[in-house]
Order: structure tokens, then C-alpha cells, then sequence
């Protein structure tokens, strides 16, 4: 019998990303002293340091989520300024091709939802056993709100993933690149993960079902639908945190446009 969209699953998976979202920031909040903030500040001052922190950490991790997440997350606890979370975010989208490369190459993606479940159970041993020290507590309860970040979108995936499993991709393969893009944005916002469409687009182009053109259209779409997650953490925040997710949003758009004229001409 096949899997059926979960909304309770879904709404618990909501809840628990964005508490979270503010056991993150409050933590981070409370652990930014004066060498915190310099450190952040020092590997994120000016743009091409800011773009390369992106990068290096976004291919280290293999999610660009989790480093967008965290940034705003240091946005709103004033220990990064928007300037510089934008270059962050900018490398991160160049840094998360390598998740690309490796599923090509390896046939498999990185899961950083797999910390999930030890950052909350050590986070959670930390606030029982080190909760006395301020400084260790902090530390604990950023890895539980980390944990929780990635367990939220794990059950949000799970809650709508039936819904993305019933699309038969052969079915669009003579329609034009722009439906593949609206269908990329499908995917990532329902699986929350640009890197499982990207899987899904190199394993149906290796089997012939669809061509270059659908494919690429398939994952520009997706990198649009990954600003949805940012988007998600900024909901009911302060407006440097808004403005962060637009800028990110804006930025996919204007990328996505520029491929969307290249691809023709990439394919001659």
C-alpha cells in the first residue's frame, strides 16, 4: 500500500524546526562574548572572504540549508551583519555543486539530517549533567536546536514525501524547460533537500527518461525551491532576518534566469 501525505506529520515537523530555529539563536545569542564575535566577524569581513567561508563550509557540510540556517540564526543574534550573510550565502550556493559532483560521481548524497538524533542526545546530556556551567549549557543547547532544525525537516520531508514519490517524470519529458523548472520547486520545497532532486534528475537522466534540457531545467528549479527552508526560519523574526531570506531568494531568481539562458547554448 503506498505512503500517504502525513499533515499532522507535518505540522509536528514544522513546530519542531522552528523551536529550533530559537534554541539556535538564543543560544548563540548568550555564547557571543567579544571573541565570538571577532572570530565570526574575521572569517566573514569583506566580500571574498565572506563568499569563500560559504563555500569551504557549505562543501564540508553538504548543506547549504544548514549554513544558511545558521547564518541567520547569527544575523539575528547581532553576531553577523547582512553584508556579510549575504556573501555567505552567495558561496554557499557555489559550495553545494559539490554535492552534485559526489552524487555523480559516487551515486550517493551526504544526509546531514543523520546528526540529528546524537546532537539532540548529546546536547541533551550536556544540559543535564554541564547544565551548572552557563558556557557548556549554551554549547548543549545549541546542538539540541541544531538536532531539532534537521529532525523538523527530516519529519517534513517524511510528512509530504508520498506526494513527491507519485510523480512520473517520463510523463513531462516533451514539455518545455520551463514546467521542469516549476517542477524542480516542487520537489526541493516538498523533500526539503535540493540535494535529493538533484539525485533524482541524475538518476532519471541516466536512464534516457528525460534529456539535458529537462534536467537542467529540473535543477534550476530546485535551486530556487531551496530558499524555501531560509524563508521558513525567517517567519515571525526581526526584519534584518527577512532581509537576509529575500536577498537569498532574489539572488536564486537572478542565477536561475542567467542558467536559463545559458542552457541552449551550453547544449551546441
Amino acid at each position: 500500500m503506498p505512503e500517504e501525505f502525513d499533515f499532522w506529520k507535518l505540522i509536528a515537523g514544522l513546530g519542531i524546526f522552528l523551536f529550533g530555529m530559537f534554541l539556535m539563536e538564543e543560544s548563540v545569542r548568550k555564547l557571543s562574548g567579544r571573541s565570538f564575535r571577532r572570530l565570526i566577524r574575521d572569517y566573514t569581513r569583506g566580500r571574498f572572504r565572506s563568499i569563500a567561508s560559504g563555500v569551504f563550509t557549505t562543501g564540508l557540510l553538504q548543506s547549504s540549508s544548514a549554513i544558511s540556517l545558521m547564518v541567520l540564526a547569527f544575523v539575528g543574534a547581532g553576531v553577523m551583519d547582512m553584508t556579510s550573510a549575504i556573501g555567505v550565502i552567495m558561496g554557499s550556493n557555489l559550495g553545494t555543486t559539490l554535492t552534485g559532483w559526489i552524487v555523480a560521481t559516487l551515486g550517493f548524497s551526504f544526509k546531514i539530517e543523520s546528526f540529528a538524533l546524537p546532537l539532540i542526545g548529546i546536547g541533551g546530556l550536556g544540559l543535564i549533567f554541564l547544565g551548572k556551567s552557563e558556557k557548556y549549557s549554551n554549547i548543549s543547547k545549541l546542538m539540541v536546536g541544531f538536532g531539532f532544525l534537521f529532525l523538523g525537516l527530516d519529519y517534513m520531508k517524511g510528512g509530504v514525501e508520498a506526494l513527491a514519490s507519485q510523480f512520473d517524470l517520463s510523463t513531462f519529458r516533451d514539455y518545455n524547460i520551463f514546467v521542469f523548472v516549476g517542477l524542480g520547486f516542487i520537489f526541493t520545497v516538498l523533500m526539503q533537500s535540493s540535494s535529493a532532486t538533484l539525485a533524482i534528475v541524475l538518476t532519471t537522466l541516466h536512464a534516457g527518461v528525460i534529456d539535458f534540457h529537462s534536467g537542467a531545467g529540473l535543477v534550476i528549479g530546485a535551486n530556487i525551491g531551496t530558499t524555501f527552508t531560509i524563508i521558513l526560519g525567517a517567519m515571525g523574526a526581526a526584519q534584518v532576518k527577512k532581509r537576509v531570506a529575500l536577498s537569498h531568494f532574489l539572488f536564486n531568481v537572478v542565477t536561475a534566469v542567467v542558467a536559463l539562458a545559458l542552457v541552449y547554448p551550453l547544449s551546441w
